[in-house]
């Protein structure tokens, strides 16, 4: 049954963000061979104008995608449960807890596509001969730089940052479901109280963060190398180990946060359901 119900919830999102994910493939090939595949970076003078136009429309558009598949997952999420669809949900033989991982491991999916997606489009986007050829000629020196020892450290640098992402896609959907599921409980404002959850929530987890970085030495090294106080010259920048410590502190607070926000709901789930 519950393979039927991740088919079913897929299918109910999937239509409407494969249409906008088809715009964004679309956005960065027509970017990449009309716009930074036509930029001469080698000219005496270039049109930065152009250049900083394209990166702003492209953010702008990233973004967009982005906001736009949270905003679909959450649509389908409330109208499925807490809108007049919700009584024929409720009707069917599943229990609510099931219903909650279906649309949760289907919103994941898509969230993990989505970000998969946008990375593949930065790099249709950026992957021009005049970055990738000097790269590609001095890559050791490049890995070097970083801070990483090898190709293999780098390897397993990405592996971890693939796992960040799944982490972080399910971690977004369920603070997505927390917050409408914890709305429904405000009788005659749930969209507004779903709204204002998901800023408590998400303000939340910002302060933990910036605590959790200032206690652990994180944020003082930020901003060390942002206002360049730090006296230091760039190959003695460790980089990945920087990178490496905000991962790992980002991976606990995502789980913690999901494992809390999810026990929650399924708990709410069980005892109420407000379809007034």
């Amino acid at each position: 049954m519950l393979g039927k119900l991740i088919k079913y919830d897929l299918k109910s999102i999937t239509r409407f963000l494969l249409i906008i994910h088809i715009f964004l493939i679309a956005a960065a090939v027509f970017g990449r061979v009309f716009l930074t595949g036509r930029i001469d970076f080698e000219a005496d003078e270039i049109n930065e104008f152009l250049l900083t136009l394209t990166f702003v429309i492209y953010i702008i558009i990233f973004a967009g995608v982005s906001f736009g598949t949270s905003i679909i997952i959450a649509v389908r999420f409330y109208k499925n449960l807490f809108s007049d669809e919700g009584y024929l949900t409720n009707t069917l033989p599943v229990t609510k807890g099931m219903h909650l991982l279906s649309k949760t491991i289907a919103g994941s999916l898509w969230c993990l596509i989505d970000t998969l997606l946008i990375c593949l489009c930065a790099y249709i986007l950026m992957a021009v001969p005049v970055i990738t050829e000097p790269l590609s000629a001095h890559w050791d020196e490049f890995i070097h730089l970083l801070g990483f020892q090898g190709q293999g450290d780098l390897t397993l640098f990405l592996l971890y940052m693939l796992l960040l992402s799944v982490v972080s896609a399910v971690g977004n959907v369920v603070i997505i479901e927390a917050s409408i599921i914890f709305g429904q409980l405000f009788n005659g404002h749930k969209v507004l109280g779903a709204v204002v959850a998901y800023f408590v929530i998400t303000t939340i987890t910002s302060i933990a963060a910036t605590v959790a970085m200032g206690v652990q030495g994180i944020l003082s090294d930020s901003i060390a190398m942002n206002s360049g106080t730090a006296s230091m010259a760039p190959e003695s920048i460790d980089l990945a180990g920087y990178l490496t410590d905000i991962m790992n502190l980002s991976l606990i607070l995502s789980l913690c946060l999901t494992v809390i926000l999810y026990l929650l709901s399924y708990f709410i789930m069980r005892r109420k359901i407000n379809l007034s």
